[in-house]
Order: structure tokens, then C-alpha cells, then sequence
């Protein structure tokens, strides 16, 4: 039967060009019932589906398709006799030879993998593809050494390195060799800027410890042509995203030329930069494209993304620049309720107040009693909490409202605030910290919390610092928490010899809390920041020792190689 196959195949490669025209696409009826039938798992069928596409001519897409048929099956070998006769009459076909190459590599017969390359190429020796095939190939099975002889050799057969660019990129990733392969990358996108998601995914990989290096190489040289120039921003700005630095992504894509499809390129940054919790990229990205492209929408969206960043002030900003040119009906739909939250945010109140004032009937009752929302938070962050609690009202809040959930909050009713803070949706960092404490506390009551969070949600993060500090005490099963959240806070007003002290307390009397680990990271990064790096290594190794299964673990291991081969300088 086999036999029989094999001569029909071959029968079918010799036809004469006439028939093989007959049709103006041969096979392509029995093609499509083959893809449909391997689609419906159904590969003993596609099989024979295939093998008809091949007879009536379609030697290549049916040849592919029994790959696949034949690889799912587990019978890979029962590809090999047909491609070998396909082979004697169409010695030169690249198809052919690819499938008869990784059909042998999947069989684990590394002699004949070798021996089938070196018959692809004899047939041209200046045809790069066999070189490629076989080192990819390789590179899927991380044979390194065998990958860098090929392409060595490929170097050798056709004179230069650069027709393999993009094999020596992946070689030397494969083989942590990052500077290096960013640097074949920048070769390959300066002839075919196409590559650029191709490289970033490649260097993606890339530890922290090189990530610098990576970033030189992509740098573009002189002169460089705009292709070039956009392909390696791109390329940057797609690796700082995915590095978790979307600043830094923007950064590089900032560069370019504002035109129209570089503001296209920015808005398609912007898209990644939400789901990637980089609101403040995104507001700048959107906010550039506007520059060029004069559309409200982006505008918007970037005042949008800067309030979700907690740059309530550039929200107002990017807000109030389309809100004299948008018609007032659809400003007060679209534009209003930004600006209203970004005033709020500011503790305005008063000012937001006369804004929803000017727009009259163009606001809707429901718009006013999700205002009223926004307006008692603004009221809470100038301090008032009687008229809060009187906007709050005449919002319609219920118990389970998020700003009734605050305001229960500073009264230091947790249970009620609990009800109100867990409809938040998205939950803000503020939110999650709330809840997070609440979860901790066992007590239905904490006035002494609940005036610490009132003194942050007003803008004094100093004394709620030491608030949070002094009332620790008061909540035993979360005193440590509190004490991480005034360490936090003091270490982001500056005031780094407190938080220091609030670390060294947390692993001294609560060592067996959750947020022992995080102290002992934070007081090591405080010694390393001195220059004690004595201290910061006993530190790190504390850490290591003491929660061998904390998450944190990698970081201080990271920190403690990077120490090391940093040069002491002292």
C-alpha cells in the first residue's frame, strides 16, 4: 500500500506543466477538506486529505499539512519515504527539504538531521536557508555550540555575517550573551525594520544586570534613517514596558519626528501602557498625539490616565484645553466629570462646585449625583468633613457606597467602612491599603486609625505617619502592618531615618509578621544606599536565611549579585 503511495507521488511531481495547470489552483478543493478535517482533530483522515492534495499538485502546503497530520498522529516517520521521493524529482525545493530536516530532528536522529542539511545546501551553496532552518533548529534545543559552528560556516559559504543577523541575535540570546544580541538585532531592523517586535521579544529575557547594556545597543547611530530610528524606538519602548519601566518606554518613542504616523505609533503605545499600569506613560503618549492630531478624544483619554496616575493637576490641564472647543452638551457628557474629579482630587471642591453650576440643565440628575460623589471627596481632602458628609447625601450614597465607606473610615467605624470600601471599583492603592488593614484588625472599631487615614486623605502625610506609628499599639493584630505603613510614607516624604528605624522595629518585634520580610529588604536597601555594604549584605543574607519561602527572596539574591560585582568603592 505504501509502495503504491510512493509511486502515486511521484507519478504526480513528474505530471507535465499542463496538467499540473489544469486548475488555477491544483488541490485546492482537496487542501481545504484536509485543513478542515486536521482542524476537527480528525488526523487520520486529514492524512489522506492530504496525501490527494499532493497527487493533484499541491506539493507544498499538502507536504506541510502531513507534517502536522503525521506530528499529531506520533508517526513522524511516516512522512520521511514520501518526502524522499518528492525530493529525487524536486531536488531544489526548500519546502521539502524544511520538513525532511525537522521531521528528522523530531526523531532525535541528530547524524541524519546533519546529513539532510548538508544535502540541502550542496544543492545550492549560496542559499542561505538551510543555514537558518538548521540553526533554528538547533537553537530550539538550545545546542548552542553546534548553532555558532553552523552560522560560522554560513559566514565562511556566503561571504558576510549580515545575511544572518537575525540567527546571531537569537544565538547569542539563547546564549545570555545580551549586549551582544541587541546589537545583532540593531544590524538586522537596519534592513529590515519589520524585526522590531521580533527583537524585543528575543531581549525580553534579558536579567536586570544587563538590561543597561541592551538599552546602548539599541541606541541608534548617526545618521540613522527613519525607518531605523523607529524600528529601535519601538523596539526600547516594548522592552521597558514589559521590564515594568513605561516611563522609560516613552521615553525612547518621545524622540521621534511628531508627525501623523508617529502620533499613530504613540497612541498604539498608550493602548499597551494601560494594561500595563502605566497611566502616566499613557497620559504623555496620548497627550503628544493630541499635540499633533488636535482630537479631543485623546485629550481626554490622557487627562484620563493622569488621574489615574494621581496627577490630578495635569488632568485639569489636559481637560481644560478641549473644553472651550467641544460643544457644552458633549463636554458636560464627556470632558465635565474629568475636570469635576480632577478639582475633587485637589481638595477644589468649591471650584468644581461653579463648573457643574455653568453647564445648567446640560447636566443630567444623574450626573449631579455622581458630582456629588466627586464633591465630597474633594470636601474630605480640604478637610470638611461636614460638608463631605452633606454632598455625600445628596449623592444618594448608601451604606455601601465607597464614600460613605471613607467617611465611616474617619470615624473609625471599620465594619461600616469595610461595607462601603469593597464596592470600589477599580480599587485604588488607597482602597487596597484600607481594606488591607480592615482585613487585619479584629476590632469593630478604631477612632485612632480612622483620624490617621483622615490626616493622609488630607495631604498630611507627615503626621499621619507618625499617626499610624503611635496608634499601632492600639490594633495588636495588625501593629505591624501600621508600622509598614508609616515606614512607607516616611520613606516617601524623605525622612529616611525614621522609616529605617520603623524597618528595624517590624524585624525586631514582629518577626514572625507578614511584613517582617519586606522590613528586613527595606532596611537592607537603606544600608546599601549609605554605602554600607557590609551591613546590607548581612542584611540580604538575614533575609534569605530567616524566609527562605518569601517572595522577596529573589530580590535580595538579585541585590546581593549585583553588589558583588559592583566595585567597592570605598
Amino acid at each position: 500500500m505504501r509502495g503504491g503511495l510512493l509511486i502515486a507521488l511521484v507519478v504526480a511531481a513528474l505530471a507535465p506543466a499542463s496538467a499540473a495547470f489544469a486548475q488555477a489552483q491544483p488541490g485546492e478543493t482537496a487542501l481545504r477538506r484536509a485543513i478542515d478535517l486536521e482542524n476537527a482533530g480528525k488526523y487520520r483522515d486529514a492524512v489522506t486529505a492530504y496525501r490527494e492534495a499532493v497527487r493533484q499538485g499541491a506539493v507544498g502546503q499538502g507536504v506541510l499539512g502531513l507534517e502536522r497530520a503525521f506530528g499529531s498522529l506520533g508517526q513522524e516517520d511516516s512522512l520521511l519515504p514520501a518526502v524522499d521521493s518528492l525530493l529525487r524529482v524536486m531536488p531544489r525545493d526548500a519546502t521539502l527539504h524544511g520538513a525532511r530536516l525537522r521531521t528528522l530532528r523530531a526523531l532525535g536522529r541528530d547524524a541524519a538531521t546533519r546529513r539532510a542539511f548538508d544535502d540541502w545546501r550542496a544543492v545550492d551553496p549560496k542559499d542561505p536557508s538551510p543555514y537558518r532552518e538548521y540553526v533554528r533548529l538547533l537553537l530550539t534545543d538550545r545546542r548552542t555550540d553546534a548553532a555558532d559552528s553552523v552560522l560560522q560556516a554560513a559566514v565562511t559559504a556566503l561571504g558576510g555575517a549580515r545575511e544572518f543577523a537575525t540567527e546571531f541575535a537569537d544565538l547569542y540570546a539563547t546564549m545570555g550573551r545580551w549586549e551582544a544580541a541587541a546589537s545583532a538585532w540593531r544590524d538586522a531592523m537596519t534592513d529590515a525594520p519589520y524585526l522590531d517586535q521580533s527583537a524585543a521579544y528575543s531581549l525580553m529575557g534579558a536579567p536586570v544586570a544587563a538590561r543597561d547594556d541592551v538599552r546602548n545597543a539599541l541606541a541608534a547611530p548617526p545618521q540613522s534613517p527613519t525607518p531605523l530610528l523607529t524600528a529601535l524606538a519601538r523596539t526600547r519602548a516594548w522592552l521597558e514596558l514589559r521590564w515594568g519601566a513605561p516611563r522609560d518606554g516613552w521615553r525612547a518613542l518621545s524622540a521621534l519626528p511628531a508627525n501623523d504616523s508617529t502620533a499613530q505609533l504613540w497612541i498604539d503605545f498608550a493602548d499597551e501602557a494601560e494594561h500595563a499600569a502605566g497611566a502616566l506613560a499613557a497620559r504623555d503618549a496620548l497627550a503628544a498625539a493630541y499635540g499633533v492630531r488636535k482630537e479631543p478624544m485623546l485629550a481626554l483619554r490622557a487627562a484620563g490616565n493622569a488621574l489615574a496616575g494621581g496627577d490630578a493637576a495635569g488632568a485639569l490641564r489636559l481637560v481644560t484645553q478641549v473644553l472651550p472647543a467641544s460643544d457644552s452638551t458633549r463636554a458636560a457628557k464627556e470632558a465635565l466629570p474629568i475636570a469635576v474629579r480632577a478639582l475633587a482630587e485637589q481638595g477644589r471642591s468649591r471650584e468644581a462646585e461653579q463648573m457643574i453650576a455653568g453647564y445648567g440643565a446640560r447636566v443630567t440628575p444623574a450626573q449631579h449625583r455622581l458630582f456629588a460623589r466627586s464633591l465630597a471627596w474633594g470636601w474630605i481632602r480640604a478637610g470638611d468633613i461636614t460638608r463631605a458628609r452633606q454632598a455625600a447625601a445628596q449623592g444618594g450614597g448608601d451604606d455601601e457606597d465607597v464614600v460613605s465607606g471613607w467617611l465611616a473610615l474617619f470615624d473609625g467605624d471599620l465594619d461600616a467602612a469595610r461595607d462601603g470600601l469593597r464596592t470600589a471599583e477599580p480599587k485604588s492603592p488607597e482602597v487596597v491599603t484600607a481594606l488591607a488593614f480592615i482585613s487585619r484588625a479584629a476590632q469593630p472599631r478604631a477612632p485612632a486609625i480612622g483620624a490617621a487615614f483622615l490626616a493622609l486623605a488630607r495631604g498630611d502625610s507627615a503626621q499621619a505617619s507618625r499617626m499610624f506609628e503611635l496608634a499601632a499599639d492600639s490594633v495588636p493584630t495588625a501593629g505591624s502592618f501600621l508600622l509598614g505603613l508609616a515606614a512607607r510614607i516616611a520613606s516617601v516624604q524623605g525622612d529616611a531615618a525614621r522609616a529605617l528605624a520603623l524597618w528595624e522595629r517590624i524585624v525586631a518585634q514582629a518577626s514572625a509578621s507578614p511584613e517582617a520580610p519586606e522590613a528586613d529588604l527595606e532596611w537592607a536597601r537603606a544600608l546599601e544606599r549609605r554605602g554600607d555594604r557590609a551591613g546590607a549584605t548581612a542584611r540580604y543574607e538575614h533575609l534569605i536565611l530567616t524566609w527562605p519561602d518569601s517572595a522577596l527572596v529573589p530580590q535580595a539574591r538579585a541585590a546581593l549579585d549585583r553588589m558583588r560585582l559592583a566595585p567597592d568603592t570605598h
